[in-house]
């Protein structure tokens, strides 16, 4: 019984692990390229052993959307709290501590969010580039424009890889990279192929 129970858990394991390939495989071979410019990295280390730390411009302008969004529903949060405690709320009571604890809640909780932004193959500077139009409010994407994924970790934005790990000894051909190139999953998720 012992030895069926281990066979069972090894075939379930090689099973999700074969399907997690194929799915790789599926992104790499049908996958939309694209090329999201990439953002200095800190100049005392931008090359460590045998990978590149990398950031994308994509990355501060999701960023900087996202704060412009949180600043004008925090305006909306403070007039609607002046107006209950004005006793112009629907009910013409006063607003409750609570109500200010709530919305110090939310904003915690929006730090690691999630979501997507809309980006456009603009073909500038060259072909595949793509550039941030805005985040994801559910309209129709235009036919140019895709869906990219993203996590808010703290004040840190996510969209691709961190990092790209290269063969020993060719450091010198990604120190110059402009781009880092992806293929593009149906579910916004990035698949990074190279650097050029």
């Amino acid at each position: 019984m012992r030895k069926l129970y281990i066979l069972a858990v090894l075939v379930l394991f090689l099973g999700g692990y074969a399907l997690s390939v194929y799915r790789l495989e599926t992104v790499l071979a049908e996958g939309k390229t694209i090329l999201l410019p990439l953002a200095p990295v800190d100049p005392r280390a931008p090359l460590m052993g045998d990978y590149m730390a990398l950031r994308y411009v994509v990355n501060n302008d999701i960023r900087n959307a996202l704060r412009r969004q949180s600043a004008a529903q925090s305006a909306g949060q403070k007039a609607a709290q002046m107006n209950a405690e004005n006793g112009g709320g629907t009910d013409g009571s006063a607003s409750s501590p609570t109500a200010s604890a709530n919305s110090r809640n939310i904003d915690d909780e929006s730090r690691n969010a999630e979501g997507f932004a809309v980006l456009r193959i603009t073909n500038d500077p060259v072909p595949h580039a793509a550039s941030f139009v805005r985040l994801d409010d559910g309209s129709p994407l235009q036919a140019d424009e895709f869906l990219l994924a993203y996590r808010l970790r703290g004040y840190e934005v996510l969209t691709a890889a961190t990092a790209f790990y290269f063969q020993e000894g060719t450091a010198h051909q990604y120190a110059g990279a402009k781009f880092g190139v992806f293929k593009l999953a149906p579910d916004g998720k990035t698949l990074l192929v190279g650097l050029m």
